[in-house]
C-alpha cells in the first residue's frame, strides 16, 4: 500500500510540473541564483538596505527622475548640469527614455530612496528568465551560465545598487537568448522580444546598435524581410537615441562625456592632427588603466584594473572557444558577434570615452551569453581557469548601505523644509522646484535623496556656484557650511532655508534670477 501511496503522489507531482509553465521555474531559478548570490557576497539583509549612503553620485540622479515619474508624471523641475537643461523637456543626461523604463515596473515597487535598486532585481531576474527560455537551456547549461557569472562576478555586484547597469546586462542577455531562439527556429514572438531588446538598448547606449549582429545573425539565412524589419528598427532606434541625446537630454559637464575632438579634426580636413590626438589620448587612457591594473595583479584590487582583468579573461576563454570551433567545425557564429561588440566597443571606450569597467562588463554579458548557448560544454576547461584567476581577487564578503539616523534625520529634515517651500508657492517655473547641488564641496551626493519627488537637481561645481559671474536660475542651493559656494549665495542675498550638521539650504529670495 505504501508503494502504491508513493507511485501515486510521484505521478501527481509529475503531473503537477507538466502543467506547470516553464517559464515559472526560469523565473524561480532566476530568484533563487540571486538570492544564493546576495546572500554568499553581503552581510546586509536585504530587506534593510538604504541607498543614500551609496557611494555612486549617478544613482541618486536616477532615483529621483524615477520617482518624479512616480509622483508628478515628469520632474517638475530641470535636471542638469552647471544650470543648463534640455532643449525639450526636463531630464537629466539620459533622457527621459531610461527613466520611464524604469519607471514602469517602479509603480510596483513605490516612489522610495530604494526604487531603482528594486527595479534593478526586477529586470535581472525577467532577463535571467528570457535568456534560459529563448535558449532553452539545460541545468547544467545553467549551472555553467550561474558559476561563469559568479567568477565575473563584477555584473552580479551591479544588479544590487542604484544604477541602471542591471537594465543593460539584462537587456544583452535577452538579445542574445532571442537570436539563439531565432536561429533554432524562426518564431514571431522570439522575433519581437530580440527587436525590443535590441532597439532599447540602442536607444539608451547608441553604441549597441552593433548588437544587432546577433539577431541579423541568427535571421541570415532566413526570408529577407525578416532582415530589413531589423535594419529598418536598427536605423530608427539609433535616429531616435540621437534625438534623445541632443534634444531630449542635459548636456553633461564640459569634457565630461564623448570625446569628439579627433572626429573634429578629421573632418576639418587634418588628418594627421586627428591621428595624433586620437594616439595622444588613447596613450594617456591607457597608461592609466595599467596604473589600475598593475596594483591589482599585485594583489590589491582596483576597481579599473579589476574590470580590464575581468574583460581581458572573458575575451581570451571567447577567442579560444572560437578557435576550438571553428576546427572542429562547431557552432561559433554568436562568439563571431560578440567579440566584434567587444572590440569596437572597448576601442571607443579607449579613443572617446575611458575605459568604464560597467562598460566592460556589458561587453562580457554578451561573451557570456554567446559561449553559454554554443561552449557550455568546453566549460570542463575554461570554467576552472577562471576560478583560478578572476575568484580570488573578486570574491570577497562586504556589506551594502542601511539606514542610520546621524544621516537619516538630516534627509527628513532638509526633505520637509523644501516640500513646505515648494508647496507655499504656486509657480509654473520649473526652475522654482530646481535645487542646485556643490558638487566637490564635500556634501556627500546621497543628501540629494531629501530633494522631494518631482523637484529637479543641477548637478553644480562649486566653483561654478561660487563664481559671481555665472548665473544661478535654481530657486534652492544645497551647499557646505563656510565655502566659498555659500559665500557667493550670502552676498548674492540668498536666505537660508534649513541648516543641518552636514549642509545648508538657501532660497533665493526674489523671482529674479541671479
Amino acid at each position: 500500500m505504501l508503494i502504491v501511496w508513493k507511485n501515486k503522489r510521484i505521478r501527481r507531482c509529475q503531473a503537477w510540473l507538466q502543467k506547470t509553465p516553464n517559464a515559472l521555474f526560469c523565473v524561480l531559478g532566476a530568484v533563487l541564483f540571486l538570492l544564493v548570490f546576495y546572500s554568499l557576497a553581503y552581510r546586509t539583509p536585504l530587506n534593510q538596505v538604504w541607498m543614500a549612503p551609496n557611494m555612486d553620485n549617478d544613482e541618486v540622479i536616477y532615483n529621483r527622475q524615477v520617482v518624479s515619474v512616480l509622483t508628478h508624471g515628469g520632474p517638475q523641475g530641470y535636471f542638469g548640469y552647471q544650470e543648463t537643461h534640455a532643449d525639450i523637456g526636463r531630464y537629466g543626461t539620459w533622457g527621459p527614455f531610461l527613466i520611464w523604463m524604469y519607471a514602469l515596473p517602479g509603480f510596483l515597487f513605490g516612489s522610495s530612496v530604494n526604487t531603482v535598486f528594486w527595479c534593478n532585481l526586477f529586470f535581472t531576474i525577467v532577463g535571467m528568465a528570457l535568456f534560459v527560455r529563448a535558449a532553452r537551456l539545460q541545468i547544467w547549461q545553467q549551472m555553467v551560465c550561474g558559476l561563469t557569472l559568479v567568477c565575473l562576478w563584477l555584473p552580479l555586484s551591479l544588479v544590487f545598487c542604484g544604477s541602471s547597469e542591471a537594465l543593460h546586462y539584462a537587456l544583452a542577455l535577452v538579445i542574445v537568448g532571442s537570436s539563439t531562439a531565432l536561429l533554432r527556429r524562426y518564431h514571431r514572438g522570439w522575433f519581437c522580444v530580440a527587436v525590443a531588446a535590441c532597439a532599447l538598448e540602442t536607444v539608451f547606449r547608441p553604441y549597441a546598435l552593433l548588437f544587432w549582429a546577433f539577431p541579423l545573425a541568427a535571421l541570415w539565412q532566413g526570408p529577407r524581410r525578416h532582415r530589413a524589419i531589423c535594419g529598418a528598427a536598427a536605423a530608427g532606434s539609433f535616429v531616435l537615441a540621437l534625438f534623445s541625446m541632443t534634444k531630449l537630454s542635459a548636456p553633461y559637464f564640459s569634457g565630461g562625456g564623448m570625446d569628439f575632438g579627433g572626429v573634429q579634426r578629421l573632418l576639418s580636413g587634418d588628418v594627421a592632427g586627428a591621428i595624433s590626438y586620437e594616439w595622444e589620448r588613447a596613450g594617456k587612457e591607457l597608461q592609466t588603466a595599467w596604473s589600475s591594473i598593475l596594483p591589482t595583479l599585485q594583489g590589491d584590487p582596483q576597481y579599473v584594473g579589476t574590470g580590464c582583468l575581468i574583460f581581458l579573461v572573458m575575451v581570451l576563454v571567447t577567442v579560444g572557444c572560437l578557435v576550438y570551433d571553428i576546427r572542429r567545425g562547431r557552432p561559433y557564429r554568436f562568439k563571431v558577434c560578440a567579440l566584434i561588440c567587444a572590440g569596437v566597443v572597448a576601442l571607443v571606450l579607449v579613443f572617446m570615452y575611458n575605459i568604464a569597467p560597467r562598460h566592460l562588463a556589458l561587453l562580457c554579458m554578451l561573451m557570456l551569453g554567446a559561449v553559454t548557448v554554443e561552449n557550455a560544454r568546453q566549460a570542463l576547461v575554461y570554467l576552472p581557469v577562471m576560478m583560478i584567476l578572476l575568484l580570488p581577487m573578486n570574491a570577497q564578503r562586504s556589506s551594502l548601505s542601511s539606514w542610520f539616523p546621524e544621516m537619516g534625520d538630516q534627509i527628513t529634515a532638509v526633505e520637509t523644509a523644501l516640500t513646505e517651500s515648494v508647496q507655499a508657492r504656486e509657480s509654473d517655473d520649473p526652475w522654482d522646484y530646481t535645487l542646485a547641488y556643490a558638487y566637490d564641496d564635500d556634501v556627500f551626493h546621497g543628501y540629494l535623496y531629501a530633494v522631494p519627488a518631482g523637484m529637479g537637481i543641477e548637478f553644480d561645481w562649486n566653483t561654478y556656484l561660487a563664481d559671481e559671474n555665472q548665473p544661478i536660475y535654481s530657486r534652492y542651493a544645497m551647499v557646505n557650511h563656510g565655502t566659498d559656494a555659500e559665500a557667493r549665495l550670502l552676498a548674492d542675498g540668498w536666505q537660508e532655508l534649513v541648516s543641518t550638521e552636514a549642509l545648508v539650504v538657501y532660497e533665493r529670495p526674489d523671482t529674479e534670477k541671479s
